[in-house]
């Protein structure tokens, strides 16, 4: 995401009231309301590989991003944050946490019951590079949902059968690297040269079309869950 960060706007004073919702109360608020989710692109602690997992229930039983719902009065990095250390043990504090991009989605399947009646989704999407083994250790997935996981390579995901949200998202953090390194050859010590940031310029460009470029190949995924015996495609638009 090519802006500072995701803004957070309280206008006077809001207290959540948030309660557990049984069962079949909670299908009857997924059939009327757009849930809010925060997911990350977990990094390794050299920034070369995404930690991805395939997860075995609906919605989305395929590889996917680590993530969830964001409860309300929860900034969108509180709510990474609570799902990290939920998830995965991790406590990321705020300046580590990098929005990418934001997206919209609706799956026809979901967990709950009816199942066929799907969910809808706006996502945010951050990055987090960790900063050691240590980190890296915490990283196991619930097997309830996972069926396995993997450190992938950013171009396997771009070039590979993933669902498009993820190669877009993967898509605009490349893009968004490339921005970084440009930032700092404006505004370091002493600056890069014209030609230097020039070039990042273009590269920068080069990775945004090809970001567009992953919504024009979305009929190409096909989604195949043997644990479900489910199979699908995906229609992706702006």
């Amino acid at each position: 995401m090519f802006q500072s960060g995701i803004p957070y706007h309280e206008t006077g004073t809001f207290k959540s009231h948030r309660t557990f919702l049984p069962d079949d109360e909670y299908g009857i608020a997924l059939d009327n309301l757009v849930k809010g989710c925060t997911d990350i692109l977990l990094l390794n602690p050299a920034g070369t590989h995404i930690f991805t997992g395939r997860r075995c229930v609906q919605p989305q039983p395929d590889w996917w991003f680590m993530g969830g719902r964001i409860f309300p009065g929860e900034t969108p990095i509180q709510s990474c944050q609570r799902l990290l250390r939920r998830e995965l043990g991790l406590d990321i504090s705020n300046e580590r946490f990098v929005a990418v991009c934001a997206q919209a989605f609706a799956f026809g399947m979901r967990e709950q019951a009816p199942k066929d009646h799907g969910t809808t989704d706006a996502q945010f999407c951050y990055k987090v590079q960790l900063l050691n083994e240590e980190e890296v250790e915490k990283v196991v997935l619930d097997e309830n949902e996972y069926s396995e996981s993997e450190w992938k390579l950013p171009s396997e995901i771009i070039e590979g059968n993933y669902h498009p949200a993820l190669k877009f998202a993967v898509g605009n953090m490349l893009a968004g690297n490339v921005l970084e390194e440009m930032e700092k050859k404006v505004e370091g010590e002493g600056g890069g040269s014209d030609e230097e940031i020039a070039a990042l310029a273009r590269e920068f460009l080069k990775k945004r079309k090809e970001v567009d470029d992953v919504l024009k190949t979305s009929k190409d995924y096909k989604l195949v869950s043997k644990e479900l015996d489910y199979e699908t495609t995906v229609n992706s638009r702006y």
